[in-house]
């Protein structure tokens, strides 16, 4: 018996969280500054979470998810991403972060708007709004730290 189209998203879904708790793991790993090493074990942490959702996500519970779709700030979209090396700064580490919530959403995002169903069209709904909130995070961390004004 095969999985129902709902719960192979699911699986997707969360393949995409670990792969992202790897990503964040990795790059702690490589990362000597202790704020810059807790910014990016946070992020592991968050996506920890994701994955932890989903797993106890039912096709059943998806009635019940509702479209909190915050505002995106869309600071990442103006901004160009770097390759991480071992000299990046804090700047390129947040806008390394951002730049791949950036790209989780806008998956979600397009999923969203293809879903052929109401239930697919709301676990969308739920994935892409979970990574708005990680982007946003981490936008208001680059504002905050970044492009602050002295």
């Amino acid at each position: 018996m095969t999985a129902s189209p709902i719960r192979e998203i699911i699986n997707f879904a969360v393949d995409k969280e670990r792969e992202a708790i790897a990503f964040y793991e990795d790059l702690a790993g490589k990362v000597e500054d202790p704020v810059m090493k807790d910014t990016v074990l946070s992020m592991a942490d968050e996506e920890r979470k994701h994955e932890k959702l989903l797993m106890n996500l039912s096709p059943n519970k998806l009635q019940f998810v509702r479209d909190t779709t915050q505002p995106d700030l869309k600071l990442s979209n103006y901004l160009v991403e770097t390759p991480f090396s071992k000299d990046s700064t804090y700047q390129e580490l947040l806008i390394i972060a951002m730049k791949r919530e950036e790209q989780s959403l806008a998956l979600y995002s397009d999923l969203e708007q293809r879903a052929s169903d109401d239930a697919t069209r709301k676990l969308f709904t739920l994935l892409k709004g979970e990574e708005l909130k990680h982007k946003t995070h981490l936008e208001k961390e680059y504002e905050e730290r970044v492009l602050r004004e002295d």
